[in-house]
């Protein structure tokens, strides 16, 4: 293993390299190969090496591979070239985003990849939100996730969007992904978060115990709620924790 790392890495191009790929990653392990210092050259080398444009080649063929860890590769190197992303990298990614179906490569190419274009091409929100509505757990939990990087630059319009549609969602993972997207609001605007939390009170408990966090005054909210039996609160209790 030694004898590689220090081996001189060729280009993808040369069925050596191809080799030496295979070799690094023939072991399964999990996705958060950043951990992996074989994965780290890899994905270093093949970055110095290839442009974007010219990664894209490199990019298709480890993903048409059919091993898993090659994949893993592919969007580790991509994470690499971020600061260079353009619409075209968009729809290299896109298609792919389908065959997804790890929930941690989900989260990390939500939030590392895609979250970074919906900041860089708004216009990205919109392919988003509508491979979102394909009924596929993998790729709602995409679009949730893939809204934080915004929440973080104080831009909650797309995570709003997304929980109008997806706030009393029964799939756990989802459940989690609109707790965490709350959550995430609450720490740039707490207003705006007890707003939301109020508006889906009747969110699943998963969902809503990740969401109240730092916010757990709101937890007694919904205990009043359920005692009361009622649909809406009076105008007191409402606006009483809004202030």
């Amino acid at each position: 293993m030694d004898y590689k790392l220090k081996k001189p890495l060729k280009r993808l191009g040369h069925k050596e390299f191809e080799e030496d790929i295979k070799g690094f990653i023939k072991n399964t392990h999990r996705f958060y190969a950043s951990k992996v210092p074989e994965m780290r050259t890899l994905a270093k080398r093949l970055h110095q090496e290839h442009s974007l444009e010219d990664f894209y080649r490199v990019f298709n063929k480890l993903w048409k591979s059919g091993y898993h860890n090659e994949r893993v590769l592919a969007i580790h190197t991509l994470k690499l070239y971020k600061k260079d992303f353009d619409l075209n990298t968009w729809y290299v990614l896109k298609p792919k985003l389908k065959e997804l179906k790890d929930w941690d490569e989900i989260d990390d190419v939500s939030q590392e990849i895609v979250g970074n274009f919906i900041l860089k091409y708004p216009s990205v929100k919109k392919d988003v939100f509508n491979l979102s509505k394909k009924r596929d757990a993998y790729l709602r939990r995409m679009a949730l996730m893939s809204s934080l990087p915004s929440v973080r630059e104080k831009d909650f319009e797309f995570s709003m969007q997304l929980l109008d549609f997806y706030a009393f969602n029964r799939q756990e993972r989802i459940q989690e992904a609109v707790g965490l997207v709350l959550q995430e609001i609450s720490k740039f605007n707490k207003i705006v978060a007890k707003r939301l939390i109020l508006k889906y009170i009747k969110m699943n408990d998963l969902a809503f115990k990740i969401a109240t966090e730092n916010m757990k005054g709101l937890r007694k909210v919904r205990k009043l709620k359920k005692l009361e039996g009622g649909s809406s609160f009076d105008k007191k209790g409402v606006w009483g924790w809004l202030r």
